[in-house]
């Protein structure tokens, strides 16, 4: 889950000498008595799984002398490629994207599951092709600056794309569109389209959540090898906006939370599936809080339905503390297991506080924000001297929780300690989905700035004491002093009975090779700036140069002179173009009012 380096993770697999197919003999009992190849994956043959046949499993066969190692990649036979091009990027995958998409704990599937999948279903192949050129380029940009050309991954996406759909027309199980559809939603996050991306998690969860329950080897695989995941891709839906359908209950390796845990994937996978029902529950409660015809027999079965889940994750930790008490450590599991801690901390502040209006209810809960922060420091420090994280991961790690807390926690020093783990050199350059360091530093600076313009000795997030660079900007003003964040902010309007939030529709499918937004262009992962005057910049200078010395008592102490009106009660990150994002910021209406005061403003990065 981590892409970070880890002790014990297993160097890629060398290319097999071997060319063309193996001669099986040891398959599974159906595929021997249909007279047919088989794959030989276990516990189920994927040429069962994928045509939905029932899979009788292997006879026993003799143990060898060494074992193989349960994390290694075996080679994919009956793969033929007709480009240079084409082999290349497969070799990639497999000898780089895999290990890297895989972190410390999701080997089985992007190195197991998608590769031997890849050797049958033309859908998988292409996706990876697509996947693995995406991912260099990604690498390549980060590591020299130079752009490369994208035209290769999106022909295999589209090849891919019409792939599925002669699967779609052969009315098979869904275990392999579900799978498909996973990559396609790792390719939209390479590419940078939201937008899209929203589309495909929303889509595959949406064929989740019409599955019926069954024990066939396809439908195995959907619950133990897909499911999880379409659990932590809320992370990166909810808290875009989306709102995807609910995972039925069969689909999940467990709907309760047991007294003891018996694997750390065990844990993981509790603590997901609690965040999934959690960030449910906020969706309803976000709107009733905000109602101002609320009824009370709603409201109670919210409450009740807060206190289940508040118990449930409390339940979780004490169950996930007595693992961790009886697990070795090491770097790795200690990094795993920290990144757990956080969403535990983050998942009980976002249910806890689902039904309060008001943005002062984040101010009962530093303790959270402070294990938070000092969590993410830890998982960050780890890493050996002059070694940064991986350019980009599929899960969503660290970004999005530490901006949270910059942006939830009003207390001057603990939000500017989380800003700094934003702009540490370990996290340069990097992607987490569609979180982009880069990017929510500098939004993050700006709600800072925001929420703080109004006291008698704000603490600048600029060194210079002659002007902020954050404020907002002239247009007409020279280059040397126009503020990174761009022109006068943009007004919208909208109702304070509804939620302080925008909810756009999903885009309606299209192919990547048609054109318009799919066209291939340069891949745009930018670089990170250490030049003077960059908004990241200055937030570092400001975290070295602010004056404890200042800092008055009351600021310390809630509400750490930020008033109800002046908080920023959500932060929408929009489109990005032309080196910057545009950001919608929500607060309480103004006076008079009965529409919150929303600013859209193009901030710079």
């Amino acid at each position: 889950m981590l892409s970070i380096p880890y002790e014990g993770t297993p160097p890629p697999p060398k290319p097999s000498g071997r060319k063309g197919n193996r001669k099986v003999r040891t398959g599974c009992i159906t595929c021997k008595i249909r007279k047919v190849k088989c794959d030989e994956a276990k516990p189920h043959c994927l040429r069962c799984v994928r045509t939905g046949r029932q899979c009788d499993g292997y006879r026993a066969t003799p143990p060898r002398s060494t074992p193989e190692p349960p994390l290694a990649v075996s080679p994919v036979p009956g793969l033929g490629f007709e480009t240079d091009r084409e082999a290349h990027a497969f070799e990639h995958y497999r000898s780089r994207s895999a290990r890297i998409l895989s972190g410390a704990v999701d080997a089985g599937f992007w190195g197991g599951l998608v590769l031997k999948l890849s050797a049958v279903e033309p859908a998988v192949r292409h996706a990876v092709l697509a996947v693995s050129s995406l991912h260099e380029c990604v690498e390549v940009k980060r590591a020299t600056g130079r752009d490369l050309d994208r035209r290769f991954a999106f022909r295999e996406y589209g090849n891919a794309i019409r792939s599925l759909r002669n699967w779609a027309q052969r009315d098979e199980s869904s275990a392999v569109p579900l799978l498909v559809c996973i990559l396609f939603v790792c390719i939209e996050f390479l590419a940078d389209r939201d937008a899209a991306t929203q589309m495909h998690i929303t889509q595959g969860r949406k064929i989740l959540s019409g599955l019926a329950d069954g024990h066939s080897p396809a439908m195995e695989m959907v619950k133990q090898s897909l499911v999880p995941i379409y659990s932590r891709l809320s992370l990166a839906s909810f808290l875009f906006g989306t709102r995807p359908a609910p995972i039925p209950a069969h689909l999940k390796s467990r709907t309760d939370v047991p007294a003891l845990f018996t694997t750390m994937d065990e844990a993981r996978c509790g603590l997901y599936f609690l965040l999934d029902e959690g960030f449910q529950f906020s969706t309803q409660a976000y709107a009733v809080a905000f109602d101002p015809a609320i009824d009370e027999d709603k409201m109670r079965s919210l409450q009740a339905e807060q206190q289940r889940l508040l118990s449930q994750v409390a339940r979780w930790h004490a169950a996930f503390t007595v693992l961790t008490s009886m697990t070795p450590r090491s770097t790795a599991s200690e990094n795993v297991q920290n990144l757990l801690r956080i969403y535990h901390q983050a998942g009980s502040v976002w249910i806890s506080t689902a039904l309060q209006r008001d943005e002062c209810a984040y101010d009962a809960h530093l303790p959270a924000f402070s294990t938070i922060i000092s969590l993410a420091s830890s998982i960050i420090g780890s890493l050996p001297p002059n070694t940064t994280m991986e350019a980009f991961t599929f899960e969503t790690e660290l970004i999005a929780p530490v901006y949270w807390t910059v942006t939830k926690c009003r207390h001057p020093l603990l939000r500017r300690a989380a800003l700094q783990l934003l702009t540490r050199d370990q996290m340069r350059n990097r992607r987490e989905n569609l979180w982009h360091v880069r990017e929510t530093t500098v939004v993050a600076a700006r709600v800072i700035e925001k929420e703080e313009a109004l006291l008698e000795e704000p603490f600048s997030l600029s060194p210079s004491p002659e002007a902020s660079v954050f404020s907002p900007g002239n247009s007409s003003s020279s280059d040397e002093t126009r503020s990174p964040f761009g022109d006068e902010p943009i007004s919208v309007k909208i109702s304070a009975t509804n939620p302080p939030s925008l909810y756009p529709p999903p885009p309606s499918f299209a192919d990547p090779t048609s054109g318009g937004s799919f066209t291939p262009e340069p891949c745009s992962s930018p670089n990170f700036p250490n030049e003077p005057g960059s908004p990241t910049t200055m937030a570092v200078e400001a975290m070295q140069q602010l004056d404890l010395s200042a800092v008055e008592v009351n600021r310390l102490e809630a509400p750490f002179g930020i008033p109800e009106s002046q908080r920023i009660k959500n932060t929408v990150l929009g489109l990005t173009e032309g080196g910057g994002i545009w950001t919608t910021f929500f607060k309480e209406p103004r006076p008079g009012r009965t529409d919150w005061d929303v600013k859209t403003e193009f901030l710079r990065c």
